[in-house]
């Protein structure tokens, strides 16, 4: 009951329904099938598009009147109840891949634990965002921390982006390759070069294997596969150890200590991102531990 007040008080203020959705965590489509659904149950029209802004409607200011005192009156009794910290508790089930796992996890968990004790955190780790969203999609998480791959029945958050690098060994011709350009961090080197030169392969289930292969594609090139491996991590060393050229992303390159490593290009024009995301299963009534984590995740820094 409260969720639905709250849903048609979104879209008073927001006055869209995207930007309601977004703000509540739930799809466009859910939230447009929710505000049909609600007038032909009360009979009303709740609103009226003007100008490609929705109005409420005279039957629409009162409900949303009366709404805003309902989950008002709601909030205090909540508060009450609570205690006077009002400190969340409950367990929250949240799956991760392990690069993702290793590199931002520690940061985002260490700062919603210090803030919320009482959480009971259960953390999943899997080699590839499949896994995860396999997990997501049978109900075994409650939130995922992943790279999106925008399947129809999961909800993606985007919260973090970053550059996604080529790293070439030092020993490689390749590596000479490289042009310093305006607006580029780091080296530019012409993609196309990669065609059939020694490269690093990851796993097929791992994204970053299949944005690698949308690439190669793209840019019409058929690199030399001298080995699969798991992680990027271990790409990376094996580009470390001069055996060919590895796609990472700039996080696993700042991050990790190796004695001699690759020499790091970005390519594609503009540059090659790489998005990080919070996602959880469409339909999925969140409890206020994942609401919250959403929260913080959105406003915490990221390294970059």
């Amino acid at each position: 009951m409260i969720k639905e007040l709250s849903y048609v008080i979104a879209v008073a203020e927001k006055g869209n329904v995207s930007k309601a959705a977004e703000s509540l965590f739930i799809s466009q489509p859910s939230l447009s099938r929710f505000i049909k659904d609600l007038e032909n149950r009360l009979g009303v029209t709740l609103f009226q598009r003007i100008n490609n802004r929705l109005i409420l409607t005279y039957a629409g200011e009162k409900y949303v009147e009366t709404a805003k005192k309902i989950t008002e009156l709601y909030a205090r009794l909540e508060q009450e109840l609570s205690g006077v910290n009002n400190e969340l508790s409950g367990r929250l089930r949240i799956g991760c891949a392990m690069l993702r796992m290793a590199y931002n996890m520690p940061a985002i968990l260490k700062t919603f634990i210090n803030k919320y004790p009482k959480v009971d955190i259960q953390l999943y780790e899997h080699y590839t965002a499949k896994g995860i969203e396999d997990l997501l999609l049978s109900g075994d998480l409650d939130l995922a921390i992943i790279n999106p791959r925008k399947l129809p029945k999961l909800i993606y958050i985007p919260f973090f982006e970053e550059e996604l690098l080529l790293a070439v060994p030092a020993s490689q011709m390749l590596a000479s390759k490289g042009v310093v350009k305006a607006g580029f961090k780091y080296p530019w080197l012409d993609i196309r070069l990669l065609h059939n030169q020694p490269y690093i392969s990851l796993n097929g289930e791992q994204s970053i294997a299949s944005k690698a292969l949308e690439i190669f594609s793209q840019n019409r090139i058929t690199p030399s596969t001298i080995l699969r491996v798991k992680s990027v991590e271990t790409a990376f060393r094996m580009a470390e150890v001069g055996l060919g050229c590895a796609i990472i992303p700039e996080t696993v390159a700042r991050f990790s200590k190796v004695p001699s490593p690759p020499l790091l290009f970005s390519f594609g024009d503009p540059i090659t991102k790489w998005e990080l995301a919070i996602a959880y299963r469409e339909g999925t009534v969140l409890s206020n531990a994942a609401l919250e984590f959403i929260h913080l995740v959105k406003n915490l820094p990221m390294p970059g």
